[in-house]
């Protein structure tokens, strides 16, 4: 469990970071089963080196992985920061390829603060400064530093080759989550962040949460970048977990009617 000073550590800068949470015999336990799934998602054929994938949902998919979702040191932290009615909004894993992921927050614009939501990573790699770690831009989920940000930011998700402050993205001031596996790092969805230095095959797992919706403007903010959060995997509408329910079940009570199930899955090649 988190301390308190922890928990204002989120709140003030956006992230937390839990070094070797995980043990290395959990942590390579996980990494062997998370290649199998991938394997099965790509039809059962090995990883070209080139090739990008992203599997959605993910834990979901394997008896092995979904414990994860309610781990007392996943779980539990993000118990501690939202509070006990959280919600699950999904999964996701991915081998990247490319070297750079420009700064960008997951959920933009001002119309998306006042309602948190976190993402849990779990980097299946060594990640370094000067090599593929993701850097943040501490306190810039809150404002004013976040609206100060996202008015340049959009310059650049107009045009990559676009240069925010009038220097490189790598030049602006951020703070590198160096990380081994076992480390989880957790971070506010409205936070900057970056990646500078990448390379084909850097893998990792996101696990979603969030506060349960207290208004549908707060579900308006849930399902802008996320349509398809409503879609659960058949595993989790199952569970026999009480907190894996409980989370759904919550998720669940807010969703508008009409839901579509979305595609689970995309592997492409680059």
């Amino acid at each position: 469990m988190i301390t308190a000073e922890q928990k204002a550590h989120f709140e003030t800068f956006g992230f937390l970071f839990l070094r070797q949470a995980l043990s290395q015999d959990e942590i390579n336990d996980v990494i062997r089963e998370a290649e199998e799934v991938m394997k099965t998602e790509r039809g059962g054929r090995p990883r070209a080196q080139e090739e990008e994938q992203s599997v959605a949902p993910f834990v979901e998919l394997s008896p092995k992985l979904s414990p994860l979702a309610e781990d007392d040191r996943i779980y539990g932290t993000v118990e501690q920061l939202f509070g006990p009615d959280l919600i699950w909004t999904g999964s996701e894993a991915n081998v990247t390829v490319d070297s750079v992921t420009d700064w960008h927050a997951d959920r933009h614009g001002e119309s998306q603060l006042g309602y948190d939501r976190v993402k849990v990573m779990l980097y299946l790699d060594t990640v370094t400064a000067d090599h593929g770690a993701l850097r943040v831009i501490p306190g810039s989920h809150r404002m004013p530093l976040y609206m100060d940000l996202d008015v340049q930011m959009v310059e650049l998700r107009q045009d990559p080759q676009a240069q925010p402050f009038g220097v490189e993205g790598s030049d602006l001031p951020g703070f590198p989550l160096e990380s081994n596996p076992g480390d989880v790092v957790f971070f506010n969805h409205n936070l900057y962040h970056a990646v500078y230095n990448g390379w084909a095959g850097r893998r990792y797992i996101a696990l979603k949460y969030a506060e349960n919706p207290r208004s549908p403007e707060d579900v308006d903010k849930l399902t802008e970048l996320a349509s398809g959060v409503f879609n659960v995997h058949d595993s989790f509408l199952n569970s026999q977990s009480p907190r894996i329910r409980g989370m759904v079940d919550r998720l669940m009570a807010a969703a508008p009617k009409g839901r579509s199930r979305a595609p689970r899955c995309s592997v492409n090649e680059r």
